[in-house]
């Protein structure tokens, strides 16, 4: 048994609202940009997208896993992660399966997509300093905004720098999936912010 709460447009006459977590119409729900749903058996709260406007972002407080199509907002610019697309993009015989797939947005523009390789231990600084691996033109950033590393055959990103300082404005993940709410998880959708207190 669940039990959600609406994130609604300003514009409406309720902002937030309770109801039980029933399949609601299209029209309904246009103007819903996420819900938060409880679930009773396991005694824990999700963070669910409804797919409306710029979509649901949370912050990157440690090193997370990077997915197919995983979406990345650092400052004004987006990064756009996806895998096995390296080896069609060159026809290179040196580029492997591991290696990823990286295309910027940034307020400036589209960059060139790029490939990053899975090399041992490297790990790949992403910032507005030349140098960076990845040198993004966005004044937002920090100097070394977020890092990318490949460990135990997964890509990984990290907020601030290879010394655990963080960044100024934060590394932000779309919540493609439904995201379980922990203590102090921090949130944006819309032009709100919201953190999350567990009591």
């Amino acid at each position: 048994m669940t039990k959600s709460i609406e994130f609604k447009d300003k514009n409406n006459s309720n902002n937030i609202n309770n109801n039980n977590s029933t399949t609601n119409s299209t029209e309904k729900n246009k103007n819903i940009f996420f819900k938060i749903n409880y679930n009773f058996d396991h005694n824990l709260y999700y963070l669910i997208d409804m797919k409306v406007g710029y979509g649901t972002l949370y912050k990157i407080e440690e090193k997370t896993i990077i997915f197919e199509n995983s979406i990345i907002n650092i400052g004004e610019s987006y990064l756009v992660f996806s895998f096995n697309k390296a080896t069609n993009l060159e026809g290179d015989a040196n580029l492997s399966e591991d290696d990823l797939f990286l295309k910027i947005y940034s307020s400036e523009g589209e960059y060139n997509p790029m490939i990053i390789q899975s090399c041992g231990d490297k790990i790949y600084k992403l910032g507005r300093t030349e140098k960076c691996d990845v040198v993004i033109r966005d004044k937002m950033l920090s100097r070394v905004h977020c890092i990318l590393f490949f460990l135990d055959n997964n890509w990984y990103i990290q907020d601030g720098n290879e010394d655990g300082n963080e960044s100024t404005n934060g590394t932000w993940i779309y919540a493609l999936d439904d995201i379980e709410i922990k203590d102090g998880m921090k949130f944006k959708s819309n032009s709100c912010n919201f953190t999350c207190k567990l009591e």
